[in-house]
């Protein structure tokens, strides 16, 4: 299992613990858990790199990922407001170097995600030892 590290409070917003447990799920590779949270029509743009739309490009995207392990994923800030919501931290692969990343999300009835707009970048610095050191510097 990964190591989870959250910085960000979710109170007792829902859709801020939505977001929260997808991204759980998604480090522990839990495919059928990541889809829970959708509805059939997601789309999802990574941006850069493809879209997909619908459950079943998903969940096939996801398989095919699904060996590609986290050793660590750390959640910085979590946004909602009304029908949006965006999360932000760090993913570190077992193998590989880390990716920040920044997903915006849209919500349908019933708190399901509908789409999902997400941000990546390689970290060239080999780790996250130094994340809150940098958030420090920029305050």
């Amino acid at each position: 299992m990964p190591k989870i590290t959250i910085h960000a409070d979710c109170g007792d917003v829902p859709k801020k613990a939505l977001l929260r447990d997808l991204n759980i799920a998604y480090a522990r590779s839990d495919v059928e858990a990541i889809l829970d949270f959708f509805t059939d029509d997601i789309r999802w743009h990574i941006v850069g790199e493809f879209e997909m739309r619908g459950v079943d490009q998903v969940r096939q995207a996801l398989l095919q990922m699904k060996d590609v392990k986290a050793r660590e994923l750390v959640i910085d800030s979590i946004i909602t407001q009304g029908g949006e919501g965006v999360i932000s931290g760090s993913i570190i692969p077992e193998n590989g170097k880390p990716v920040a990343f920044c997903d915006v999300c849209r919500f349908a009835a019933g708190e399901k995600i509908k789409s999902i707009k997400s941000f990546t970048v390689e970290l060239n610095d080999g780790g996250l030892d130094h994340a809150e050191d940098r958030r420090q510097s920029l305050v």
